[in-house]
């Protein structure tokens, strides 16, 4: 294999790791945000047994919409357990499960972290070699 297409198949692979990277980035920002979300709620989670029942309070329907309505029970929460299933949970409840949702999200953006780490280093590797084959091509 000639010089040329050496550099041109070296190139192509730092193109799909600029674009895996470029992903991971985003993903990573995802993460980031759901673990802010959820420590925000968690917050709320724990705030709200201060409201005194019967309170008027706007609830977000989504994308800016609200209703206003009066908090009838502050002391438990009907939680989304997947499938469809719904659960009642206490305040304390709640919030240990939001806790362990962020640790399990923390954990996935440690990990994310460590692969964005190595794919950098191989960027670099990989454009290093580029500037050499280059080099080699131009003065040869």
């Amino acid at each position: 294999m000639d010089l040329k297409t050496k550099i041109q198949n070296k190139y192509a692979e730092f193109q799909l790791l600029s674009q895996q990277v470029a992903q991971l980035e985003e993903q990573l920002g995802n993460v980031e945000e759901q673990i802010v979300d959820l420590g925000l709620l968690k917050n709320s989670v724990g705030e709200i047994k201060n409201i005194k029942e019967d309170t008027e309070i706007l609830v977000h329907l989504g994308h800016n919409l609200f209703t206003k309505a009066k908090l009838a029970d502050v002391k438990d929460f009907i939680v989304g357990v997947g499938a469809g299933t719904l659960v009642k949970k206490n305040s304390s409840e709640a919030i240990e499960l939001l806790v362990n949702q962020i640790k399990e999200l923390e954990n996935l953006r440690d990990l994310m972290k460590g692969k964005a780490s190595d794919a950098y280093n191989n960027l670099q590797r990989i454009h290093e070699e580029l500037e050499i084959m280059i080099q080699e091509d131009n003065s040869g």
